[in-house]
């Protein structure tokens, strides 16, 4: 159980770390599955449908989680100043997002609901270094993907159930998000208590003044830096649609107009269903198969799946684009979570992690907005075929770096 005291790292053998973190990381797994349907699906439809709320304020809510990994390695760097375990900065931020979204859950106002909100997913984006500087510690190198694939697996398979069982309440009365958001505030409480749980070293110390210093590691690792380059094209492609796959099927602009449980299968159901299904198969080739070779494949899945969304309003191929969206997120969940572990000299996983993640939060945070203010100017299916098209050059940008594609990890 995730309650009890927490044991000293220092009193376990190497075995016992990766066990015990593992236990606690399914806790967290379960109630991350939680909150990643509420960002993925309750957040914007019932800004949408609830408050009627404007373009400025849906891309602000949308881009709120990449905002926290922006602002992650300001957190990391200012974290490293203290003696405090990686676990209890895992936890920190969670607690916080625990505690906007009950307020989130009873205010009446649109822009209080809309601030709450943002700094909830902010704060659940935040802490993504700490918990894969704690993976990096605590798990043996060729399991890595292994242990990470079964909480990934409860937390897409709880997506999908707490997806569909808060549309279906939703469907009979809208009036009940309060108690959904309720629900998801004290499951970020509860994940909390799991990360903290997690046997952790303390902080490692920053070598820089500047709180964004790791950044250098982008260009003084030319293929590390490489990688995030055509992973920086790739994302944008991916993450400015994100928002609009659910303005796509929600809004009366597109005619599809969907009900909250037709929304919830197609952004929330469907991909998570099928994201549970192929999650050990995609565990299995990142531990053995070249990572860059590996990238390539999901990149082919998520252009192809991206294309299909946006190219018709029919149902059943938007069904299909959002079920082959769901088998690439699969394997890119793994991917974007370890691969830095890959590259990373030893000691320097959170560092590199932090990097990423900083630049994942720069075109998540950037793309929801350009992707309103483009599909405005292009309409939805041409977004899809220019989407499809960027990932389809990062895949090709990725082949010289395929002979570095199976770095030894750290």
């Amino acid at each position: 159980m995730v309650f009890k005291i927490k044991q000293n790292r220092s009193s376990l053998t190497p075995d016992e770390i990766a066990q015990k973190t593992y236990h606690c990381d399914l806790w967290r797994g379960g109630f991350e599955g939680v909150l990643s349907s509420g960002a993925q699906t309750f957040c914007l439809f019932i800004a949408i449908r609830y408050f009627n709320a404007g373009e400025v304020t849906k891309a602000l809510i949308a881009a709120a989680p990449f905002m926290g990994m922006f602002l992650s390695m300001a957190l990391l760097h200012y974290a490293s100043a203290t003696n405090w375990e990686k676990s209890a900065w895992g936890a920190l931020p969670s607690v916080i997002t625990g505690s906007c979204l009950l307020v989130a859950a009873w205010v009446t106002s649109l822009y209080l609901f809309a601030i709450f909100i943002i700094i909830a997913y902010i704060c659940r984006s935040a802490l993504l270094p700490f918990i894969t500087d704690i993976y990096g510690d605590n798990y043996p190198p060729d399991r890595r993907g292994a242990f990470f694939s079964k909480p990934l697996l409860l937390s897409v398979g709880v997506a999908a159930l707490s997806g569909y069982i808060g549309s279906s309440l939703l469907t009979k009365d809208i009036g009940y998000y309060p108690l959904i958001f309720t629900f998801l505030g004290f499951c970020a409480f509860s994940k909390a208590i799991a990360i903290y749980r997690m046997p952790s070293k303390p902080m490692d110390q920053s070598p820089h003044i500047n709180p964004f210093g790791n950044m250098k590691y982008a260009w003084q690792d030319r293929s590390f830096g490489y990688v995030l380059l055509t992973w920086f094209i790739m994302g944008f492609a991916n993450l400015w649609t994100l928002p609009l796959r659910v303005d796509y099927v929600t809004s009366t602009e597109w005619g599809i107009e969907g009900s909250a449980v037709f929304v919830a299968m197609i952004i929330t159901v469907i991909p998570e269903t099928l994201r549970m299904f192929f999650i050990p198969f995609w565990a299995r080739l990142f531990d053995k198969m070249n990572f860059v070779v590996l990238r390539m494949i999901l990149n082919l899945a998520f252009g192809g799946g991206v294309l299909l969304f946006f190219i018709t309003p029919n149902p059943w191929v938007i069904s299909a684009g959002s079920a082959l969206i769901g088998i690439a997120f699969a394997g890119g969940s793994i991917a974007w979570n370890l691969w830095v572990i890959k590259y990373a000299p030893p000691g320097k996983t959170g560092a590199y992690m932090s990097v990423h993640v900083c630049l994942t939060g720069i075109r998540g945070t950037l793309g929801p907005l350009i992707g309103y203010w483009t599909v405005g100017l292009i309409g939805a299916r041409y977004i899809g075929m220019v989407s499809c098209a960027m990932m389809l050059l990062a895949t090709l940008m990725l082949i010289p770096e395929i002979k570095h594609g199976r770095r030894k990890a750290s």
